[in-house]
């Protein structure tokens, strides 16, 4: 075996380790519907600012998890753990934002998700792989 496909394997073994452990921490912790997330720094998103965000995973169905999964097919992206996925946790959040405009549209969307600070973005995905995860 090559060198290169030894190192490829030794991370493929090291990524799996640390899913594992993921999802038995994420086991471990309290059953949460939902999430407030308070930024930092204000987040800004065609034209509104946020201070806060709160998401209602409970409201999530199994639609929603077919629609996502559709959107990143459409994107040329293939999911192989949807609890791994970024872009799909990230349609994941934006789903179940309970933040809505005057007619009741979501007034955010999966790019501004992804387009948060990195760390705005790996605390809110986490809550959702981590509501993902319990359910399993």
């Amino acid at each position: 075996m090559s060198k290169e496909k030894e190192l490829n394997l030794k991370t493929v073994q090291e990524d799996a380790a640390e899913a594992e452990r993921v999802a038995e921490e994420a086991k471990q912790e309290q059953d949460a519907g939902s999430y407030t997330h308070t930024f930092k720094t204000p987040f800004q998103w065609k034209g509104r600012t946020f201070e806060s965000l709160t998401f209602d995973w409970t409201v999530l169905k199994g639609k929603d998890h077919l629609e996502i999964e559709q959107e990143l097919l459409a994107k040329g992206r293939t999911l192989v753990s949807p609890a791994f996925t970024g872009d799909f946790l990230a349609g994941m959040a934006a789903r179940a934002c309970t933040e809505r405009d005057e007619n009741g549209k979501r007034v955010i969307d999966g790019q501004a998700v992804v387009e948060m600070d990195m760390a705005d973005f790996q605390a809110i995905t986490r809550k959702a792989r981590g509501f993902l995860l319990r359910a399993g």
